[in-house]
Formats: C-alpha cells, structure tokens, sequence
C-alpha cells in the first residue's frame, strides 16, 4: 500500500483549497483499509476517507487521509429488466452516469457533473432534478471501526435528503444497486440536465458544488442572493456570480477564509431571515492532533 507523509492536500479537492496532512495511504483493497483504521487507531490521530474530494475543505489534517481512487472494481450483471451493477467505492460516480446514459438506466443519469466517487456520493446521499443516489442502492459492504467487515441491505440504512449512516457507521468499500432499463432513450433528458447545470452553476471553476443545503421550504440559492452574497469576497474566496451557493476558489484561497466568507453567510441569512443553514461542503480541519476520531462523521 502506497502511504505518503505530510502531502499537501489541495490538488485532492475540486476546489483546490487545501493545508497538508500528516498521512494519506491509498488502499487497494479491503484489507488495506483495515491497515490505515488501525495506523489511526494506534497513533491515537484523526482518519478521513476521501473520494474526489467534491464537497470538501480542508486546512491542516494532522491524522490520515484514505484516499479511495485505487478502490475501482465494477462488476455489471444482466437481470430481468435492467442491471446489477457491484463497484467499489473509489469508482467514479461518472463511470455509473454514462453506463446509465448508454443503457437507458432509470435515475442515474441525472447525476450528470457530479466530481464524485461513488463511495463519497452514497456518504452524502447525493440527489439532483428529484434523484437520489440511494434510490437504487440495495446493499453496502463496510468496515466497521471495529475493523470487521459487514453488509447490510438498503432497508436497514437510513438515508435522508444528503444523509446517510457513513461515514459514522463505518468506511465504505462496496455497494450493490440495481437500475431498471427504461424503455425509451435517457440522452436528450441528460443533455438537458447537463446543459442546465453548465449554464447555472460555475462548473469551469474551482468550486466544492453546493455550500449549504437548501433549507425544507426554500433555496439556499435564493437566501443567500437575497442577503448579497452573490460575488461576495474574502481574500481569494468568493460566492460564485452564477450561483450565490457555490464558493469559488479565485486562485491561492485558504481555509480560514473559507471559515470567514461561510460564517458570514450563515449570519447574514439568520439576521434577515431567522433561518439557520447547515453546511453540506465538509470543513475538515485538525492543526493539532486532538485523538483518534473519524472526520466528516
């Protein structure tokens, strides 16, 4: 297993903001992982699993990072009426939507434009245009921080809107889904969902996607245009022009802007609306070893 020390962690975000972790292993396979729990474990230090980093922030990280791009086996099997489709958690999330795309698989295509393992897109249940990954997901393998390795079916995880278990119940290694194939073709709607995201949000900027879950009965978009964080700046960090819900990294941003230009957001809304948004980007963040625990849980 390839480990590395004090590795900068920027260019392992799509944001690219970033300080330096004390360690970041990337496993190749279940028992690897087990490896990195117990380095964590016995070192006393933080652990963190990392997919691509999509919705995530870093500062410093004095633990270690598990890095899961080597996770990438995909077994398809034919079934009545669409696919079984077994991957692993560092597969990218891509590899699924175009595989739905070409077999005309109902759901996934809609996540089109997620920078995303599918690892780290089961951890945040993550959903756009009225699907969401757990829809069709009928089992995961983990490793429980107990180091054993289990499998439970979908209807014995609790998934809610950009929620799931992990990565508090354990680090994923494997799921299971099953997608019906449609009769008739996805691509026009995918074309339509890819367009639609080019043309609201930043896409060809360093950007983590959505800062703040949209509250139950609004938009965090509009919350937050409606209170002028729309372009909003500190340092190199900003509100995107397009999308008042998208941070955006202007070039050598640092974390603790990131804590500023947020907590200023999340004032602003409460002031004028009374509504306290939460946080679905990830600020990891550990400047000294403050024991063993799991970040982002």
């Amino acid at each position: 297993m390839r480990l590395e020390k004090e590795i900068s962690l920027s260019k392992y975000t799509t944001i690219g903001i970033g300080g330096l972790a004390k360690y970041m292993a990337f496993p190749e396979n279940a028992r690897q992982v087990r490896e990195c729990l117990r380095i964590a474990q016995w070192e006393d230090i933080p652990l963190f699993v990392l997919g691509r980093g999509a919705n995530t922030i870093f500062g410093d990280f004095e633990g270690i990072v598990i890095n899961t791009k080597m996770l990438r086996d995909l077994k398809i099997k034919e079934c009545d009426g669409g696919l079984e489709i077994i991957t692993q958690a560092g597969v990218p999330l891509n590899t699924l939507v175009e595989l739905g795309v070409r077999e005309n698989l109902e759901g996934i295509y809609r996540l089109v434009g997620f920078p995303a393992t599918v690892g780290g897109a089961i951890a945040m249940n993550a959903g756009a245009f009225g699907y969401e990954i757990s829809q069709h997901l009928k089992a995961v393998k983990f490793l429980s921080y107990e180091g054993e390795e289990i499998l439970l079916k979908r209807e014995d995880l609790s998934f809610s809107y950009r929620s799931s278990p992990f990565p508090s119940m354990g680090i994923i290694l494997e799921a299971v889904f099953f997608f019906p194939r449609l009769n008739y073709s996805v691509y026009e709607e995918y074309e339509r969902i890819k367009s639609k995201r080019k043309e609201s949000q930043p896409i060809q900027m360093p950007t983590a996607g959505s800062t703040f879950k949209n509250p139950p009965t609004d938009s965090a978009g509009r919350l937050l245009e409606k209170v002028g964080m729309k372009g909003y700046r500190v340092g190199q960090v900003a509100f995107s022009e397009k999308h008042a819900n998208f941070l955006i990294n202007l070039g050598g941003a640092v974390f603790e802007d990131v804590v500023k230009i947020i907590n200023h957001a999340k004032r602003r809304v409460f002031e004028e609306f009374g509504i306290e948004l939460e946080e679905e980007v990830r600020l990891i963040e550990s400047s000294s070893s403050y024991g063993w625990k799991v970040g982002g849980a």
